[in-house]
Formats: structure tokens, C-alpha cells, sequence
């Protein structure tokens, strides 16, 4: 009887409690949240003691303006045996429709859900001051959370709205154990982790520029292993169907993102010592970028970096003084969705878009060491273009050494308009071009040569004004210039040497760019005419296009008619002629004493004479005449030659003054 006359008074004490406890756990949360200024109502509570588990229902605390949180439902459960072993064992925990305000404020202040707390720095500082001497360990399982929304502000030191975004959490489930015990003195690091963390349904909204800022479908953790914090293990991430930064729609742009893909894979992840972080394999699968460039520069990127300067230096700061290191041991991305760059600064915008991209490079790391990696990258572009790189090397070396190769073909440069404007003064009506790429850079040095091939290329001047101060600044009259090298089928080919420093900081794209260009066309222009008998080509183009001389068709005294050797000399020119169709010829007929002396007397029979006898050097009026007839009839037979025999047409014949040149040669120059 004894017996069960306690046994009854236990029940009644348990559904005393248990009827109690609801309440005082009421009264205690809303005097507590009412102490911190906030205004809170609590729905219904249900505890089970024998159990071990309490739900909550219908939560909210809101400060008086209106800052604050709603709960629809928390529930908790837990193990009333660990608590004699001095242990917190929490089974399950699980929260439903929470919606929470933050605000962050410049003065190191943060409020959440209407209570103002003190930032994390400082939270840290005084955890780490606690008292070394407790034993309490705690395990956490099982957790959900379901249709979270948070709303987070910032306000700058001016009193305005820098930051309005709103994050919404579909749902947040972690399968595993989080464990903290100081029991095992034999064990450094009192944390143990194991278990599957998976987000899904994040969207987080930019309300001052009202419209999305990042969307993700899924984000599944597989697997994590920590028993010790200086050793993190991961066997898995993958990431589901991302977007960030959607664009701001206009007439001709809609509500797509700038970068988004469909899944992102790594696998074999370690992070060792908080800094050194390890991964076998990023692959990243069907990825998409919209990037709009205008007068303003990179719009909605721009828009976005203005809107976290201060957070972006802040971050860079903390990387660089941590020392964190890296290292990805293979890196694969393919996509068959569109990568487009739009430009949108000139008249005529034009797009860009890459296809079919498969990008795969090996061992990434940010540490200058001499260990080789490997990259390769291939696209489609335009409407039938293709680009093939592929590199390798110790380019993470202090002085890198890295070789490769690379191939475009059929790449439309009517989208190089921006660049042939800023850089050459010219627009680009039409061309096609194809290059061959081969580069060394040995111990930081880069001593590289591409080979292009241009085909039917139009250029045109801004205007003439800045065409004539581009000439003058870099002796490179490009017209001019690339006439000297089409071929019969409007194609020009060109090699372009690349050389300096690898990493120096001075490079300036403009003057290397030019440079290397009016380099490249000097040397082609002179190893391609000198087999034609180029015998004078200046070293600036400025004179090369305007001066460029052939050898002189040589003629007997007092002659104008054509040799068997001339003959053979005139076939070799309007073989030139027809492989380059841009080119004009200047012929420019000239006679000399000699050819006075054969028509008018006998030669003066020693140099001293013809030295001192000033009076054989003088022309008459008469003399000159028939002289100049001379000069004038070589450069005719010769202009008759090819037009008739050769099929040279006259319009790219000219035909300058004759010129009576005592001291000359008896001759017809050739310039082109």
C-alpha cells in the first residue's frame, strides 16, 4: 500500500508539473523578452516529461518599431539520463515559419529579431574568458528548419539604407550528431561532427534594387567528418541550379541573371588547420553568364560591388593576413548554354556569345611553387568560329614557366569593333579571322609568336582628324599598311611576336599591342617583297607604306626598248601585282649623261675631263626635251608591258616626271 501511495503522489507531483511548467516556461520567456523592450505572446505549449520533449506554438516579439520575430512552432526533445552524467543531449530539434529582422548599424551594434546583442567579435572575447574548470558536454542531433525568412538591414554612417535583403529558406535539415566533451583529457579538441547537412529553396531578395540577388535550389552537404578542428572532412558538395545578380530588365533585356548553372560537384574535400583547404574534383556542369557592358562599365556588376565595397575590402583585408592556402586538384566546367558579353558603349552594340564550353585545368593552388599544372579550354564562338587553348606549367612559381598552344578559327571581328576602336582608331566593317598560337614564358620571361590569317578585312577611320594624330603617334598608317600585305583573296598573314615580363606591373596593352602589330607588318612586308628585288624599305610604316622601292629596270644608253632581261624582271613584278591586288606602282623614267653623250657627242675619255669639263655636264633646252622624251618613253614601254602582255590594270600603273639625273642611272625606278 505504502508503495502505491507514492506511486500516486509521484503521478500527482508529475501532472502538477506538468500542468505548471507550461506556464512558468511562459511567464519566464515574455518577462525576459519584455525586459529587452520587446512586446511577446506565446501560443500553446505542450511538455512531456516522460518523454523528454517540448513544443512550442505561435511565438512572436516585436519592439516598438515593430522590429522583431515570429515563430510558428519550435519543438525540442532531449534525454533526461545524460543530464547525471553532467551531459546535454538534445535528440531532435525543429523549428516552422520563422520570420526574424536584423539590423546591422556602423557603430558595432546588431540587432536581431528586435533585441540588441553584441557583434560576434566580442561575443568570442568573452566565451574564451569563461571559466576553464566546467565539464559539461553537450550532443546535438537531428535538426529542421522549415520556411525561414529573415530581413536584414544596414545603415551607414550617414543615417541612410545601404543593405535591404531578405532571405527565404524553404527548408534546412541536418542527419547527424554535433558533439562538445571536455570528459577525455586524452583528446586535444573537445568537438565531434558527423553527419549530411541539405539547404533547400534559398532565395535571397535585394529590395532596394527589387529583384533577386541569389537563387539556389538545393545545396546538400555529404558525409562531414570532424573529430578534430585542425582536420575537416568532407566527402562531398553539390549545388543545385544557382543564379546570382539578376540583370535589370529593359526593352531588351529580361529577367535571366548573370551567372547562374545547373549543378556544381566537389568531391574529396579537407581542410586542414583552418588554412589549408583541399579538394579532389570541382566540376561544374551547364554554366551561363550574361555580362552587360555599357559607358558606365560592367552594370549590374558594378551596381552590386558598390552596394558591398566595404564588406569586399574588409574580406580581402582578412584573406590576406590569414595565410590561407588552397589547393584544387582538378577543375572541370562544361556547358551547352550561352556565356554572352554584350556591349553596349558604342552606336552599334554588338554580342559575343561563347558555346559548348569545356574548361578543365589540374592542380590549382595559390602558392608559389614549382609544381606543374595543366589547363585547357575550348569554345564555340559566334556563328561559326571555335577557340582551342591548352597550357602547362609552374605558372604558381615566383617565376613561372609555362608553355601551350592554342588555335581560333573563322572568329567574326566585327565584335573586336571596341577594342580597334580604342586601340587603332579604326572600325571594323568586316574581316574573318584565324591564328595559331604558340607561347613560352620561361622563368617569368614571354617570348611567344602568333600567326594570324585575316580574311576580306574592311577597316575604317573614326574620322580623319584621329586617324592623322594615330599615324603620327605610332608611325602606323593602318590602311596603308595592311594593303602592302593582301593577297589575291583580300587574306592577310601575319606573325606577331609577344615578349617582356610576365607579371609586369607597367604593361601597357595599348603601346604593346601597337607596337608588336607595326612591328609584325614591317618584317612580314619585308621578307615578302624582298624575293620581288626590294632594295630600300624604311623602318617606320609611316614611310614603309609610301616609300617601299623594288630594284630599277636598267636600260642601255640612249635606249628605250625592252630586253629578254627585262622581260623576266617585269614578269616577276606583275606576279606581284596579281598576288597583291591592293598594291598601286609608281614607275618613274630617268636618263643621264650617258644618255647625252650617246645621242649628242662622243664621251669625254678620261675622269679628269669629265670632272672639269663643266661645259659637257650642261643641258640645252633642246637637249633636255629629248632626254626627258627618253625618260618618259622607258616608263611608257614599260606601263604598256604590263597592261597589255602581263594584264596589269592601267589604274594601278602611275607614272611620274621624267628626270634628267647627270650622276644617275639609265633607268626606270619602281616604287610601290
Amino acid at each position: 500500500m505504502k508503495f502505491i501511495a507514492s506511486a500516486l503522489v509521484l503521478i500527482i507531483l508529475l501532472m502538477m508539473i506538468k500542468m505548471a511548467m507550461p506556464l512558468v516556461i511562459k511567464s519566464i520567456v515574455i518577462n525576459w523578452f519584455e525586459s529587452q523592450g520587446l512586446t511577446t505572446q506565446i501560443g500553446e505549449i505542450d511538455l512531456s516529461l516522460l518523454e523528454a520533449g517540448v513544443s512550442i506554438n505561435n511565438i512572436s516579439g516585436k519592439d516598438e518599431g515593430g522590429r522583431g520575430f515570429v515563430l510558428g512552432q519550435m519543438s525540442l526533445s532531449w534525454q533526461w539520463r545524460a543530464i547525471l552524467d553532467r551531459r546535454i543531449i538534445i535528440d531532435g530539434f525543429e523549428i516552422q515559419s520563422l520570420q526574424l529582422d536584423a539590423i546591422l548599424s556602423e557603430n558595432r551594434l546588431t540587432n536581431i529579431a528586435g533585441l540588441n546583442v553584441t557583434r560576434a567579435d566580442k561575443v568570442a572575447t568573452q566565451i574564451t574568458t569563461e571559466s576553464p574548470t566546467q565539464s559539461w558536454g553537450i550532443r546535438f542531433g537531428n535538426s529542421k528548419a522549415l520556411d525561414v525568412n529573415v530581413c536584414i538591414k544596414q545603415v551607414n554612417h550617414s543615417g541612410q539604407l545601404s543593405l535591404d535583403h531578405c532571405v527565404q529558406l524553404e527548408h534546412l535539415v541536418w542527419n547527424g550528431i554535433v558533439d562538445y566533451s571536455t570528459y577525455d583529457k586524452k583528446v586535444s579538441d573537445p568537438w565531434v561532427i558527423e553527419g549530411s547537412l541539405e539547404l533547400g529553396g534559398l532565395l535571397i531578395h535585394n529590395n532596394l534594387r527589387n529583384r533577386p540577388f541569389l537563387q539556389i535550389e538545393s545545396i546538400v552537404v555529404d558525409n562531414v567528418a570532424i573529430k578534430s578542428l585542425s582536420t575537416i572532412g568532407v566527402n562531398a558538395v553539390r549545388v543545385k541550379n544557382l543564379s546570382i545578380l539578376q540583370k535589370q530588365p529593359n526593352n531588351s533585356v529580361s529577367k535571366a541573371p548573370v551567372f547562374s548553372f545547373d549543378t556544381l560537384d566537389l568531391r574529396t574535400i579537407q581542410l586542414l588547420a583552418l588554412n589549408d583547404l583541399r579538394v579532389g574534383v570541382i566540376e561544374l556542369k551547364a554554366l551561363s553568364i550574361y555580362l552587360r557592358l555599357t559607358q558606365e562599365g560592367w552594370s549590374d556588376v558594378d551596381a552590386w560591388l558598390k552596394e558591398h565595397d566595404s564588406d569586399t575590402q574588409l574580406s580581402n583585408q582578412q584573406v590576406a593576413s590569414g595565410g590561407f592556402r588552397f589547393l584544387v586538384n582538378e577543375f572541370i566546367a562544361t556547358s551547352n548554354k550561352d556565356i554572352i558579353f554584350l556591349d553596349e558603349r558604342y552606336q552599334s552594340p554588338f554580342t559575343v556569345a561563347l558555346k559548348d564550353v569545356k574548361w578543365v585545368v589540374k592542380k590549382i593552388s595559390n602558392q608559389a611553387i614549382q609544381q606543374d599544372s595543366s589547363a585547357s579550354l575550348a569554345f564555340a564562338i559566334g556563328s561559326h568560329g571555335y577557340v582551342e587553348l591548352e597550357a602547362s606549367g609552374a605558372w604558381s612559381a615566383n617565376q613561372p614557366t609555362i608553355t601551350g598552344k592554342g588555335k581560333l578559327v573563322g572568329l567574326d571581328l566585327k565584335m573586336m569593333t571596341p577594342l580597334t576602336r580604342q586601340y587603332l582608331q579604326h572600325t571594323i566593317n568586316s574581316g574573318q579571322l584565324d591564328s595559331d598560337v604558340k607561347f613560352n614564358v620561361e622563368k617569368g620571361l614571354v617570348n611567344s609568336v602568333v600567326h594570324f590569317s585575316v580574311n576580306q578585312l574592311v577597316l575604317t577611320t573614326l574620322n580623319a582628324k584621329e586617324a592623322k594624330a594615330f599615324s603620327s603617334e605610332f608611325d602606323f598608317p593602318l590602311n596603308a599598311s595592311l594593303s602592302l600585305l593582301r593577297d589575291r583573296d583580300n587574306s592577310i598573314h601575319l606573325d606577331v611576336p609577344v615578349s617582356g615580363r610576365f607579371d609586369n606591373p607597367s604593361f601597357d596593352f595599348e603601346q604593346a599591342i601597337v607596337a608588336a602589330v607595326s612591328k609584325a607588318v614591317v618584317e612580314a612586308v619585308i621578307n615578302y617583297y624582298t624575293p620581288y628585288g626590294l632594295v630600300f624599305a624604311a623602318e617606320s610604316l609611316v614611310d614603309l607604306a609610301n616609300s617601299l622601292k623594288l630594284e630599277p629596270i636598267l636600260f642601255n644608253s640612249a635606249s628605250v626598248e625592252l630586253t629578254s632581261n627585262h622581260v623576266e624582271q617585269l614578269a616577276v613584278i606583275s606576279k606581284l601585282m596579281a598576288a597583291r591586288p591592293s598594291i598601286h606602282i609608281t614607275l618613274c623614267g630617268i636618263s643621264n649623261q650617258k644618255d647625252k653623250e650617246k645621242l649628242f657627242r662622243k664621251p669625254l675619255k678620261s675622269k679628269f675631263q669629265q670632272v672639269h669639263n663643266e661645259q659637257g655636264l650642261l643641258v640645252s633646252k633642246k637637249q633636255l626635251v629629248l632626254l626627258n622624251k627618253i625618260a618618259t618613253e622607258r616608263s611608257a614601254h614599260i606601263k604598256k608591258f604590263l597592261i597589255k602582255k602581263r594584264g596589269v590594270e592601267a589604274r594601278r600603273i602611275v607614272e611620274c616626271l621624267p628626270r634628267y639625273e647627270p650622276e644617275g642611272v639609265a633607268s626606270v625606278n619602281i616604287t610601290i
